[in-house]
């Protein structure tokens, strides 16, 4: 299936609600959360959320379709000068490459640091596989120690 993708730089106003309620609901969902409890992640996970997109350095690409700009099929979240914080693709368009087109979107050569390991673990194997990044390293604490 092919599926027309435009990328381009998220709407603060626009954009944000979509992407605090997929990132909470999908990486709630993930190992590394899953065994928090609900009331200790909604309050921690969503602080966290708001220190990263308050970030200096911040981008946000969403994939969306180039016609309807608000038709949203995925996002990336990170920082320069390497690092990702989150990925995430809706269900139905999954294994479609859309994960894949944003981290080649980036077109980073140095090794890369990702915070949030996505509960959907192909994505990552499939930007390793696609050599999107050489050098990937999986660092959880980054974010407080360069906070």
């Amino acid at each position: 299936m092919s599926l027309p993708v435009s990328i381009r730089d998220w709407n603060r106003v626009g954009d944000a609600d979509f992407i605090y309620a997929t990132w909470m609901s999908s990486f709630c969902s993930s190992g590394y959360a899953r065994a928090v409890p609900k009331p200790i992640y909604n309050l921690s996970q969503r602080g966290r959320i708001d220190k990263i997109l308050e970030r200096e350095n911040l981008f946000c690409h969403i994939a969306c379709h180039p016609e309807t700009p608000e038709l949203i099929y995925g996002y990336i979240v990170g920082e320069a000068p390497a690092t990702i914080h989150y990925i995430y693709v809706k269900g139905a368009y999954r294994k479609l490459g859309i994960g894949k087109a944003l981290a080649h979107a980036l077109n980073w050569n140095e090794p890369i640091i990702y915070t949030h390991k996505s509960p959907h673990i192909w994505v990552e194997a499939k930007i390793k596989d696609g050599k999107a990044f050489n050098k990937c390293l999986y660092d959880p604490y980054w974010f407080e120690r360069s906070a």
